[in-house]
């Protein structure tokens, strides 16, 4: 039964039909006599029991007390408490909702009392929204023999509303623009963001093409596309849209069907995007991408430019300073020879520091070219370091060894950055040592990977300054009177290009016993 579509009078005029059904077989049951004279009483009783059985009106009689008297199947399902409970008991005890309250009271009067609400159903202990009519039989007489009221649980009908109030409350002030054509592409509704971005408002596009809003400059067939992936599974994709003025702009939309219970299509919704500021920004990174492109190409050529002005010239004083050295060298005093060996050492030292400045400075601007390849670490590196190492470990009178304990020492790795850092690591282990030995140590960690330890016997470094060996310019020793010479640049490259190659690396040292760094090749460097 629908009271949703009906107007009040015609409520009380249906509610009416079934009060005089039921008042006809109440009658009737008074009066055993009258009940055999009636030739319709019959069906009377079979309409009521119909009516007063069905499944979806809750229907309870009572007094004028208004003590129940019976009720059915779908009041008791509606109240959540057993007949028990219920017949007997005054229906009053059962709400406490004024409205509902004053209906029931009202219930005798000469018109029928209506209540539609939501009330706190304490059996089910839950918030419920019914539909209540509430009226009074009387006999021939017009004795008043009982009531009746006629429940209807509303509560599912209420709480879809409410879904439905939210859901279109979300999609009119939600952010992206909300589009819903009817299969011809015919526009039925638009949000407030549509109206905001477009410049048309909901009245101007409402019953016009979707057409209207699509660029010239989309390619071709976009429409036909845009169609077709929304009648099977969706669209998603950008294109150019036309405002209201005329101005085009790109948009991102998403696109879906709309289907009734049956499955079948009766609208479709656009969801859109305005990706103006979008791609504003993409072009901007892209800009910036191409200027840092740019920035790095000319860094990478200054380093480049000044390494080679740099060092030029310095390595033509070196050479002729040997030269002269050679071909004077039989008829130069002592005096003379340690001038020139002072010479030799300070352009050698000024060479390894402008290396360093010239490497930090590629690492730390990203101008690096890391290029790893495989490669045999303990004979490439034996053979570029070994030789200048053991001349400069022999004439400070101190021990210099390489050790082999792994029959695989193959990596992949950049070849220049590691030789990099081995040969800093030892030039610092060689520098820092006066007395016993230094050893560069090859084997295999327990997890299968290449270890490379730096031995050496030298003054070894205080503990608390062991954690910030790897700042850059950072140093034990300094100031003027400083035992070592040395710029702090060192460590710091080393640990760059030990992050560069994925190595591990840690030191251990004790002052005055020596120092031992460790380097973890990572497995996957090794041999397949």
């Amino acid at each position: 039964m629908n009271y949703e579509k009906k107007t009040k009078n015609e409520l009380v005029e249906e509610i009416q039909k079934l009060t005089d059904v039921i008042s006809n077989f109440e009658t009737s049951k008074l009066s055993s006599e009258s009940q055999k004279k009636k030739s319709n009483s019959y069906q009377n009783e079979a309409l009521y029991n119909l009516i007063f059985n069905q499944p979806f009106l809750g229907i309870v009689h009572f007094d004028e007390d208004r003590t129940i008297i019976d009720c059915n199947d779908q009041f008791v399902k509606i109240i959540g408490a057993t007949q028990k409970e219920i017949i007997g008991h005054n229906l009053l005890n059962f709400f406490d909702n004024k409205e509902i309250l004053l209906s029931i009271k009202d219930a005798f009067s000469d018109e029928v009392s209506v209540f539609e609400g939501g009330y706190f159903n304490h059996f089910q202990n839950r918030e419920m929204f019914i539909k209540i009519f509430f009226n009074s039989f009387s006999n021939k007489d017009e004795n008043v023999i009982l009531g009746a009221g006629f429940f209807e649980d509303i509560t599912a009908s209420r709480n879809a509303e409410k879904e439905v109030e939210l859901l279109a409350h979300s999609i009119q002030n939600i952010s992206e623009c909300v589009i819903i054509t009817d299969p011809k592409n015919k526009v039925l509704y638009v949000n407030k963001a549509f109206e905001n971005i477009y410049g048309y408002t909901s009245k101007e596009m409402i019953g016009e093409s979707i057409s209207i809003l699509r660029s010239l400059n989309n390619p071709k067939k976009i429409n036909d596309e845009i169609y077709k992936s929304t009648s099977s599974k969706g669209w998603q994709g950008e294109l150019l849209n036309i405002k209201k003025d005329g101005k085009e702009f790109p948009i991102f939309l998403s696109t879906a069907l709309v289907k009734n219970t049956k499955g079948e299509t009766y609208a479709r919704i656009g969801v859109v995007r305005d990706n103006t500021q979008r791609k504003k920004v993409e072009k901007e990174l892209i800009k910036a991408k191409l200027k840092a492109e740019q920035s790095d190409k000319l860094k990478s050529e200054f380093l480049a430019q000044m390494s080679h002005e740099i060092r030029t010239p310095i390595n033509v004083i070196l050479n002729i300073a040997n030269m002269i050295l050679e071909d004077h060298y039989f008829d130069a005093d002592e005096d003379t020879k340690a001038t020139f060996s002072i010479l030799d050492s300070a352009g050698k030292r000024i060479t390894r520091t402008i290396d360093l400045i010239l490497n930090m400075a590629e690492v730390q601007v990203g101008a690096y070219d890391y290029t790893p390849r495989r490669f045999d670490l303990f004979s490439d590196m034996y053979n570029l370091l070994h030789r200048e190492f053991s001349k400069i470990s022999e004439e400070k009178g101190i021990e210099f060894k390489w050790t082999k304990n792994v029959d695989n020492a193959l990596i992949k790795a950049d070849v220049y950055s590691v030789s990099q850092i081995f040969s800093n690591l030892l030039y610092n282990a060689v520098k820092f040592t006066n007395i016993g030995e230094v050893e560069v140590i090859f084997s295999e960690t327990v997890k299968d990977k290449l270890l490379v330890q730096f031995v050496d016997t030298g003054i070894g470094i205080e503990e608390e300054f062991l954690p910030h060996v790897f700042e850059i310019f950072s140093q034990e020793d300094r100031g003027h009177t400083r035992q070592f010479e040395g710029n702090g640049l060192g460590l710091a490259l080393v640990k760059s290009y030990c992050e560069l190659n994925k190595i591990g690396i840690n030191i251990k040292s004790q002052k005055g016993v020596g120092t031992t760094v460790n380097l973890t090749f990572p497995k996957n460097n090794l041999k397949d």
